[in-house]
């Protein structure tokens, strides 16, 4: 059977999966732990697990699907605080603002001295800050050896330091004044 077949029978009981979700006590976040369960059986599962000999889905399977899932998310609620759409708005905290403006500022700062630096300094340095690649990775992609992507990385970051330390400091001490 085809992938998108079997997941497509599957996801014709999809409000019955969302309430096995709400049997669970869990109301904000039912439909993404659902949607969740689909991409666990598009990437771990396949036909014959999920749809028997006579074309029918085992729902056997799927509440088993749906209770790991269900606690994988409970799980992770206890340490990160997972908001509804609906309550976003108690996050926006205005009393914080000037340190929000004081981190963007030293952010452009230190952007603009990157760009002064040379091509190859300019790009490496930001290939690494703004991707998920270790050196390693970067090396390997690039062909550029390890030890010269270390080597740059640790001297830029140094200037970085040595130029932008006043306000680090004044950032982490609350100054926010003297960021401006």
């Amino acid at each position: 059977m085809d992938y998108n077949k079997w997941l497509e029978k599957v996801a014709q009981h999809h409000q019955e999966w969302v309430d096995i979700i709400h049997k669970f006590g869990e109301y904000d976040f039912a439909e993404d732990i659902v949607q969740e369960s689909y991409i666990a059986l598009y990437k771990y599962a396949n036909a014959e697990k999920i749809i028997d000999v006579n074309g029918n889905v085992r729902k056997g399977y799927m509440f088993f699907t749906l209770k790991s899932l269900f606690f994988q998310f409970y799980n992770k609620k206890m340490k990160v605080t997972k908001v509804p759409i609906d309550g976003c708005w108690d996050l926006f905290d205005d009393s914080n603002i000037h340190e929000h403006e004081a981190y963007n500022n030293i952010c452009l700062m230190i952007d603009e001295e990157i760009k002064n630096w040379n091509d190859y300094d300019m790009l490496l340095f930001k290939l690494y800050r703004d991707r998920d690649l270790s050196m390693r990775q970067i090396a390997k992609g690039t062909k550029i050896s390890l030890i010269s992507i270390f080597n740059s990385l640790k001297n830029h970051k140094a200037i970085l330091k040595q130029k932008f330390q006043k306000e680090y400091e004044d950032y982490i001490n609350n100054d926010y004044n003297q960021i401006y």
